[in-house]
């Protein structure tokens, strides 16, 4: 099989190029309702390519309150009762394209330049799921892959939907897996690239403030009116100081500095602090000085504001004074973190720092914890090998700051060996105009799968 998928997959690179750029104009996202439908045209496309692969596909929609996308669950037993299963998780949705005016090219029509594809989502993640559909399509057509294969894709990842997470708690038994490849990340450095040993958890939040009945006229009110503007600029200030450490009461008790080996390879890592500056696009990087920037990226928690809302928006000139006003704030916890008890000091603090005549409250929009994998399993191995085949060199064992959701029911619930790793490069902008997607990454990650697939052949059943 491999060798016989491999060569199709270079012979046939144009065709996966076409397939990418097919799902990347579909606008899937899932955080605003009037791409609900995208979302599903984005669902049933991938159901559609698995099913024409010969897998047996599930398009699940699960019950409950507000927007829900479908759940894709597809599998392929061929390999047997004895073989080992390999389940492989992605995500469909993405990220609004705001702000629009920033991007050289449309953001859902695929325009290559250079050897990437710009486009929202061609990074995240719909590049790095194609990756393992594109294989499975290749797998399937030349004999079949010596491991079962399953695939669990989402169309929630982007706003911490419940859908996925339900569906797995549900059909945990149904749902064994012994290695689980997630592919939502990117490499280290260009050519370098890495497994993790742990994601940095997620707690969203939005914060509202609101004081009069109704907006109110600064001239004639003015002095005395409560504004809650006014009152959550002071909140946001009093969370952070000035050298980045938040000051939420107890928000650092469960932090646990990581074991010294890993710090120890950190520092060996070839990636400065020009390098992140210069990815970033910034004149200098914040936070605790005290830890170093990988450090600060990967193992420290966070709190950062996404935006405020209130007040007058337009062009020119309204003087209001406004009835309410909101922010969101996110929350990046680190293992030990617990969501719900940060969430609760959270809460608490913020109502501490509300001014006279303004009551500031706090939501929790979405949570979820910490994830540290292990890195001892065979899989590791497996995964190791096939990055060497594909890209010329070994992955190396790191953090990463981001969140994936999922992960932590994944563990609870089927408790496979996870595999979590990522086709994307530094730099690639995303949830940011302009979001590209190396087409050689995208290539080499197709061929990459393939090979653990059969690294996977002998591998132990977890």
């Amino acid at each position: 099989m491999l060798e016989q998928a491999l060569q199709a997959a270079r012979d046939q690179r144009e065709q996966s190029q076409a397939d990418l750029f097919e799902l990347i104009r579909i606008p899937s996202v899932s955080a605003l309702s009037e791409h609900d439908a995208d979302c599903r045209r984005a669902a049933e496309w991938i159901a559609g390519r698995l099913t024409r692969a010969g897998m047996e596909v599930k398009l699940v929609d699960v019950p409950g309150e507000g927007s829900r996308h479908p759940v894709i669950a597809a599998e392929w037993t061929g390999a047997g009762p004895q073989a080992p299963t390999l389940a492989i998780y992605g995500h469909y949705d993405v990220q609004p394209p705001d702000p629009l005016e920033e991007w050289l090219s449309p953001p859902f029509e695929p325009s290559v330049r250079d050897g990437f594809v710009y486009a929202r989502g061609s990074d995240d993640n719909k590049g790095q799921i194609a990756c393992g559909i594109r294989a499975a399509e290749l797998a399937l057509a030349h004999g079949g892959p010596p491991v079962n294969l399953r695939f669990l894709i989402e169309g929630e990842e982007e706003v911490g939907g419940p859908s996925l997470p339900e569906f797995v708690k549900r059909e945990a038994a149904r749902l064994h897996t012994d290695y689980l490849l997630i592919a939502d990340g990117q490499f280290t450095a260009p050519g370098l690239p890495n497994l993790l040993t742990g994601l940095r958890g997620l707690l969203y939040t939005e914060v509202e403030a609101t004081g009069a009945a109704a907006d109110l006229h600064s001239g004639i009110y003015g002095g005395v009116a409560p504004n809650p503007l006014n009152t959550l600029a002071h909140v946001i200030s009093a969370l952070k100081d000035r050298d980045g450490r938040i000051t939420v009461p107890g928000f650092y008790d469960a932090v646990r500095k990581p074991e010294e080996r890993e710090l120890a390879d950190w520092q060996r890592l070839p990636v400065t602090e020009d390098d992140q500056m210069q990815a970033m696009g910034v004149p200098a990087l914040e936070g605790e000085a005290e830890f170093s920037p990988l450090e600060r990226r990967w193992a420290r928690p966070t709190l950062d504001v996404h935006g405020i809302l209130g007040g007058f928006q337009g062009q020119g000139q309204k003087t209001v004074i406004p009835a309410r006003a909101k922010a969101k704030i996110s929350m990046r916890l680190v293992p030990d973190q617990d969501p719900d008890a940060i969430f609760d000091a959270f809460a608490e603090y913020v109502d501490s720092l509300s001014t006279p005549g303004v009551r500031v409250t706090a939501r929790r929009l979405s949570s979820g914890r910490a994830v540290r994998t292990g890195t001892d399993h065979p899989g590791v191995e497996a995964a190791a090998r096939a990055f060497e085949s594909a890209y010329g060199g070994r992955p190396v064992l790191v953090r990463e700051g981001g969140s994936i959701p999922v992960t932590v029911d994944f563990q609870e619930a089927l408790r496979p060996h996870l595999l979590v790793t990522g086709f994307g490069l530094p730099g690639d902008a995303l949830h940011s105009p302009n979001e590209k997607y190396s087409l050689d990454q995208y290539f080499r990650g197709i061929e990459m799968v393939l090979h653990l697939m059969e690294n996977l052949r002998d591998a132990p059943r977890a």
